[in-house]
């Protein structure tokens, strides 16, 4: 038996159609694995009608935990430690393809050296019509013209050994602190964490990405460029603080770098909207710059992390 986790928090536009493409994986995977899967939804501090639409689906249990995604994450794992040879986490803005679940199953029952399987992503086209939506899409889709990543991608995942640490049994030298960092607010970020340390600890064949994917919308606009950006940068940075030991493994092995080669193939077109999102992201650096001068010496409230990005939570089609 396997266990998958839907994390939801204000996810009502897409759980349904999720949980639908979901059922269709694992009914796939049931006939070619010959495991059998318990399907969960992992509400956490929501204040929209997800509770109220997940009740009505059959074969579904509903847990309701708060304090974010590693808390709900934290729960799940906990409860099926040594019970399952592996958990599954699905995000809820997301559809799965009819292989996925399969695919991640093969891969984990396979090599028991491997830590983490997760499903490539494929980005939907964008329902916006401007130079920087269409400049995300083909970033996304052309994987962003760089080489591949050694982290996983965290919104579809199987992992053996979930181990985030809490908050009291994090260390860290308090005069790194400040409202920048916020370090005393603990890890805030699955797939960053996990990655590095099954990097550090076994290296990148660890970790392994299988190409039955899943369907998701990234950002289209720069508020959500900047949010999506700034949980990124700045988790990895308090990561640094906390975990410094493991910093060779992210510079070794978890930065992704330009592969010019593939932008110089590129058609001229494309080449333009890497250009749009090259000035999105030099904007998105200076508004980090900007946020991180004043919460580190200006003010005493600790910076805003962890914002939705609106048009993520847009139905996947």
């Amino acid at each position: 038996m396997i266990p998958i986790g839907i994390t939801a928090r204000n996810e009502a536009r897409n759980i349904l159609a999720l949980i639908e493409s979901l059922k269709a994986s694992i009914a796939r995977a049931e006939s070619e694995t010959g495991c059998r899967y318990q399907l969960h939804l992992l509400l956490n501090d929501n204040t929209d009608e997800t509770p109220q639409l997940a009740a009505s689906i059959p074969g579904l249990t509903v847990w309701h935990t708060t304090g974010g995604l590693v808390e709900a994450q934290r729960a799940f794992a906990e409860a099926f430690a040594g019970r399952a040879p592996f958990v599954i986490f699905s995000d809820a803005d997301i559809l799965a393809g009819s292989g996925t679940v399969a695919a991640v199953t093969r891969a984990m029952l396979g090599d028991s050296r491997l830590v983490i399987a997760y499903a490539e992503k494929y980005p939907v086209e964008p329902l916006r019509r401007g130079l920087l939506a269409r400049a995300l899409y083909l970033y996304n889709l052309r994987e962003g013209y760089q080489t591949r990543r050694h982290y996983l991608n965290g919104q579809f995942f199987a992992i053996r050994h979930w181990n985030i640490p809490k908050v009291e049994d994090l260390n860290w030298d308090p005069a790194l602190d400040n409202g920048f960092l916020n370090l005393k607010a603990g890890i805030r970020c699955d797939d960053i964490y996990l990655s590095r340390v099954a990097l550090a600890r076994s290296g990148p064949e660890s970790i392994l990405c299988v190409p039955e994917g899943i369907r998701y919308r990234p950002p289209e606009t720069l508020t959500g460029m900047f949010r999506k950006y700034q949980r990124m940068v700045l988790e990895i940075e308090r990561l640094h603080c906390y975990f410094p030991e493991t910093r060779p493994a992210h510079e070794q092995w978890g930065r992704r770098r330009l592969d010019r080669s593939l932008l110089a193939a590129a058609p001229l077109r494309e080449k333009f909207y890497y250009a749009v999102f090259q000035a999105g992201l030099l904007l998105c650096k200076a508004a980090y710059a900007a946020q991180r001068i004043y919460y580190s010496r200006f003010s005493s409230a600790p910076c805003p992390t962890w914002r939705p990005v609106a048009e993520t939570k847009e139905p996947v089609r």
